[in-house]
């Protein structure tokens, strides 16, 4: 017979958890304007306790439809392993007749019911960390070159700002015009066409809303050099855009890698948490 002893994990270190559908949208809204939260599993077994953590707001790429929460959960666990909350944002739907910028104000509500329930989920509510792919990564783009634009709020937690600290995008559309008679965007463009918002598919790209003078925070754009989806040169693009207005920004190329699919490598995530780590700010404001 073989006996041995183990010590107990009193804490629960490196232990987490997923509370899934968490509505953001205090008058209801839409089925799909939910969140799903990793969260540490002390934090589910025993409620709110002083530690807080920054929090990671991630959008899967759609195609502005509704993003699949379950497809990059696992890597997404692994940066709560390093020490963050994740929340992986659901969005309205333009196919069921919501055009921009639905995706947009949902998004920033979803920042601002994080902000208001802060000491429930133990956030840190002034590390806030924006990270999306593909349309996920367009509206993470824009979420950074919007905070406290009156034309994208809502009435859900005023008072509670929509800023984020940092803006990761993995091969995020940048410049929707420059889509909008590409085979695979033409139904999808459409959908999106508001005649409330002139110019639409300019005001939902950020290459076309970079403005000199503000408060944006750094930017790491990082895109696949053979993404046969979203043409890689709109990353340089936004990049250079960023740059020439004297904002900080981080261009990646991953070599070779189509949409999605090959991106991904374990050099991806640690390039992405290397910048998270690099420039979330180091005192409360």
């Amino acid at each position: 017979m073989i006996s041995s002893y183990l010590s107990s994990n009193d804490h629960y270190a490196g232990m987490y958890s997923v509370i899934p559908n968490i509505s953001y949208c205090e008058d209801g809204g839409e089925p799909n304007q939910v969140l799903d939260l990793i969260v540490p599993w002390r934090l589910s077994l025993e409620g709110p306790t002083d530690q807080t953590f920054p929090v990671v707001v991630f959008v899967q790429g759609s195609g502005w439809q509704t993003g699949d929460n379950g497809f990059e959960v696992i890597q997404l666990a692994n940066l709560a392993k390093q020490g963050y909350v994740v929340a992986m944002v659901k969005h309205r739907n333009a196919f069921e007749g919501h055009p921009f910028p639905a995706f947009l104000q949902d998004v920033k509500c979803a920042i601002r019911f994080l902000r208001a329930h802060a000491a429930q989920y133990a956030i840190d509510a002034d590390k806030v960390i924006g990270l999306g792919t593909s349309s996920g990564g367009n509206a993470m783009q824009l979420v950074g070159l919007t905070a406290g634009d009156p034309r994208y709020e809502t009435a859900d937690y005023a008072g509670f700002s929509d800023k984020v600290d940092v803006v990761v995008s993995c091969f995020g559309v940048s410049n929707v015009v420059a889509l909008k008679n590409q085979k695979e965007f033409v139904e999808v463009t459409q959908h999106l066409e508001n005649t409330e918002f002139p110019k639409t598919l300019e005001q939902m790209s950020p290459v076309y809303q970079v403005r000199p003078d503000q408060s944006y925070p750094p930017f790491l754009l990082m895109h696949g050099s053979k993404d046969t989806l979203v043409p890689y040169q709109q990353m340089p693009e936004m990049a250079e855009c960023l740059d020439r207005n004297g904002y900080e920004v981080e261009a990646v190329t991953v070599s070779g890698a189509d949409h999605e699919s090959n991106f991904w490598s374990a050099a991806v995530w640690d390039k992405i948490a290397r910048f998270i780590t690099k420039h979330l700010p180091t005192d409360s404001r």
